[in-house]
């Protein structure tokens, strides 16, 4: 009479098949949910010399994946006091991990012409002298796409916060 061995190669394949499947079956519904935007804060604005001003915040994102998804395009449009003062378009390619809140610095860059139209010199704000301040409203429309495992797609941003300036 033969031994028979339930460990032969065949049932070693055919648990690896079914450990594989299980396994992919899990990572799909595990990897379904979009990446959110928790909130756009943290602005400031720094001169840049004579002629211009940079103006940064910090992105937050929340990725409630497994695995990690990747920021794939930034695409913003910068409003102080209702005027557009700059416009972001980058493609970053940046992998944010899973089941975390992740930050990214942004940062872009106007003119002091910009602000000119918007706070003329001959207004009642003097925030041009040296010194002097002033709070504007800062508001932020746009979109950001993202790719995780099983999806992508796209976040939209609509954020509105205020900023202090300072004259050169």
């Amino acid at each position: 009479m033969k031994n028979k061995n339930i460990f032969t190669s065949m049932n070693f394949r055919r648990a690896g098949l079914v450990i594989v499947i299980v396994i992919m079956v899990a990572l799909f519904f595990l990897n379904r949910k979009d990446v959110t935007l928790v909130k756009q804060d943290n602005f400031s604005v720094t001169p840049i010399g004579e002629t211009g001003y940079l103006m940064s915040s910090v992105l937050r994102l929340n990725n409630p994946n497994l695995l990690s998804s990747t920021i794939k395009i930034i695409s913003q449009k910068y409003f102080i006091e209702g005027r557009e003062v700059a416009l972001m378009n980058v493609e970053v390619n940046q992998g944010i991990p899973g089941m975390k809140e992740t930050s990214f610095p942004v940062n872009v860059r106007f003119s002091k012409e910009d602000l000119l139209d918007i706070f003329p010199k001959d207004s009642t704000l003097c925030w041009y002298s040296a010194g002097s301040t002033i709070k504007a409203e800062v508001i932020i429309t746009g979109e950001i796409t993202f790719a995780n495992m099983m999806s992508s797609g796209k976040i939209s941003v609509n954020q509105k916060d205020s900023i202090t300036i300072s004259g050169l």
